[in-house]
């Protein structure tokens, strides 16, 4: 029997944050603590799912990536949403503060194992417990991009490179 070796997967941490990285999925799982969430959500084509999922906190990975807002302000950190795109070209918005123990303290995985088999060929998935409807669970993740709403001083953006994603009205 002949085994065909699969690429690895990575996945791209960028935007407004002061230590683009990049990641693979085998990355995800050394580097961070491993969290575990069963899940059941209702999916359009296939109707309700169960899965059990491990993979690391987003906003872990986010946090070591240097999120470009200040961390004590917590207006400044509500002003920032997360965009996660699959290879699928697949995409999704959570905000910041969805995700931050201040806030909604959601426990939102980057899955490196689905019912207990690695996703090291296909890419890490965005996992969303909270979510009712499985269209935020993102397949084969390549980016995860972070960018500031709103405005800052005046009409002034703050994160160029694709950091900010409008103006203030």
């Amino acid at each position: 029997m002949t085994h065909k070796r699969v690429a690895e997967r990575h996945i791209a941490v960028v935007g407004a944050v002061d230590r683009p990285v990049e990641l693979s999925v085998a990355e995800l799982r050394e580097r961070w603590p491993q969290r575990t969430a069963a899940v059941t959500f209702d999916c359009a084509t296939s109707g309700p799912r169960a899965h059990t999922f491990t993979g690391p906190l987003l906003r872990e990975v986010i946090t070591e990536a240097g999120p470009g807002f200040d961390p004590a302000r917590r207006k400044d950190r509500s002003r920032f949403l997360l965009e996660i795109t699959g290879e699928d070209g697949h995409a999704t918005v959570l905000s910041w503060a969805e995700i931050d123990p201040d806030f909604g303290d959601s426990p939102v995985l980057l899955a490196t194992t689905l019912d207990g088999n690695r996703l090291d060929g296909v890419g890490a998935q965005l996992v969303v417990p909270s979510d009712r409807c499985g269209a935020r669970y993102i397949s084969g993740i390549t980016q995860v991009r972070l960018r500031a709403c709103g405005g800052v001083a005046g009409d002034q953006l703050a994160y160029g490179d694709g950091g900010a994603i409008g103006r203030p009205v």
